[in-house]
């Protein structure tokens, strides 16, 4: 049985849940917010989220979980077919880095000045003593990732510029009708995409449990203001997109 080590929100984590789920891989999850992560990551060995363990492997960030299972599994079961690599490889880079970073900013900057929406979000499935943290201390938590993520006004702004560029050019790659990025099946290019544009369509079964909702506030807990852009994604093709691979692949078993 594995273990996992995540910050609730966080899209990388995300992604390692789905991943190991792709994989059959049986393991528990361990939540954690701040300050708290930080702790638990250096008492695990690690030294970023997520962190898997599995018997005496540890594997500190999502792609060190990606390349692993890479070299395991069938061909046919490759995230990363070798026929489509470099391309998956360039996506990766332009869809979890810049788009990834991008969300991170423009959802951080907007939604943390709203302690009643984001206490959920930060302290979802964390310890008891965390959740008392972040519902009384909360701007505990906030002014670590206000300052970590350097948060402005100005960088909301301009990571929406990075994020609309983003779903243009996915809504481009799609544009000829294609179920995936690449192929006929699911590759990393999808998955990528989708976790780090979750925030901006809010798929109801984001965060790991396929029946209630996660880490990740509803479209009625959203600022006004912020609905009408997650509106106009919903309807644009990358964001139809992301929300049919959060319905149809997310939790679909393997065989």
């Amino acid at each position: 049985m594995g273990k996992l080590i995540t910050f609730s929100p966080s899209a990388d984590c995300e992604l390692s849940r789905w991943i190991l789920r792709y994989h059959n891989e049986a393991y528990i999850e361990y939540k954690h917010t701040f300050p708290f992560i930080v702790l638990s990551l250096k008492l695990n060995g690690g030294k970023d989220f997520p962190l898997y363990i599995r018997d005496k492997l540890v594997f500190d960030k999502v792609r060190a979980i990606i390349d692993h299972f890479e070299t395991l599994v069938e061909v046919n079961k490759k995230l990363i077919p070798s026929a489509y690599a470099s391309e998956i490889e360039t996506c990766w880079r332009n869809f979890n880095t810049t788009l990834g970073s991008a969300v991170v900013t423009w959802a951080y900057a907007n939604l943390l000045p709203y302690q009643a929406i984001m206490i959920r979000p930060l302290s979802l499935d964390c310890p008891w003593y965390e959740r008392l943290v972040v519902k009384y201390f909360y701007n505990v938590p906030k002014s670590i990732l206000w300052n970590a993520l350097k948060l402005s006004k100005a960088s909301a702004d301009e990571a929406l510029i990075v994020i609309d560029r983003s779903f243009s050019e996915a809504d481009h790659m799609l544009a000829d009708g294609r179920k995936y990025l690449f192929g006929d099946r699911l590759t990393l290019a999808d998955m990528a995409f989708a976790v780090s544009g979750a925030p901006l369509v809010l798929p109801a079964n984001y965060g790991g449990d396929q029946f209630k909702q996660g880490a990740i506030p509803t479209f009625d807990e959203f600022p006004k203001e912020l609905q009408e852009i997650i509106r106009a994604k919903r309807e644009t093709t990358a964001g139809k997109f992301i929300l049919r691979l959060y319905a149809e692949d997310r939790y679909r078993d393997q065989i």
